[in-house]
């Protein structure tokens, strides 16, 4: 069934949109350090000192779990310490958010359902089975919640469309990895095919599908996988 999912409930539940808020770092950030182009990107992106970055994403063995705690965090107003402690605990990602008041509707970008690529098939199903019918509870896994947040960072962080970051997350593997490389995309080489603001000129073509590698089960300090 052809569903389109709806932007009128994610005006309501989500923040204004990120998209195009991609600059450049200059010759402070070497462009082949992926850890410090990530933290720097986190900085932006989040909107948090890179002290509070460089604090706390050491404290989750995976780049995808860091991002998924800074997004709920920013998403809820909560403090990233309760964030990890609800995580540490044990809880699903789904439910930190819950705890944190964010709904599991507010984790998703408006995509129709046709477009819906890999990893995202499970996850927008959920979603699509809730719009059809309220009391259908979305449930998703860790695994989604990662996918769910990788692709709204780079959707928001670089413009480009969700069909786009759905094809990097699916071929480019953790978000450390992704965000680090469509940065050397953009800001390794003087011109190219980017504007000033480093948008590519023509979104509508990403990396072709490969094979995912960003669903690490091993989240170190923050507990078992779900």
């Amino acid at each position: 069934m052809k569903t389109v999912l709806l932007v009128a409930t994610l005006a309501v539940l989500t923040p204004a949109s990120y998209a195009g808020v991609d600059v450049s770092f200059g010759a402070n950030v070497p462009v082949g350090d992926d850890g410090h182009l990530f933290f720097n990107i986190s900085s932006h992106y989040f909107d948090r000192e890179p002290a509070v970055v460089q604090t706390w994403a050491p404290r989750y063995s995976n780049p995808d779990d860091f991002a998924v705690s800074m997004w709920i965090a920013q998403r809820s107003g909560r403090s990233p310490d309760l964030v990890f402690s609800l995580r540490h605990s044990g809880m699903p990602w789904i439910d930190v958010g819950a705890r944190c008041g964010v709904p599991a509707e507010a984790w998703y970008v408006p995509v129709p359902a046709e477009r819906v690529a890999p990893p995202y098939g499970h996850a927008y199903g959920y979603w699509a089975k809730h719009n059809a019918d309220p009391h259908y509870a979305i449930r998703f896994n860790d695994h989604d919640a990662r996918d769910l947040v990788a692709m709204r960072m780079a959707h928001e962080y670089y413009g480009v469309s969700p069909e786009v970051a759905m094809q990097w997350r699916h071929s480019d593997g953790n978000i450390q990895t992704m965000m680090a490389r469509r940065y050397r995309d953009r800001h390794e080489h003087e011109g190219g095919d980017h504007d000033a603001q480093g948008h590519d000129q023509d979104h509508g073509h990403g990396h072709g599908h490969g094979n995912g590698h960003g669903h690490d089960k091993d989240h170190g300090h923050e507990g078992n996988d779900h």
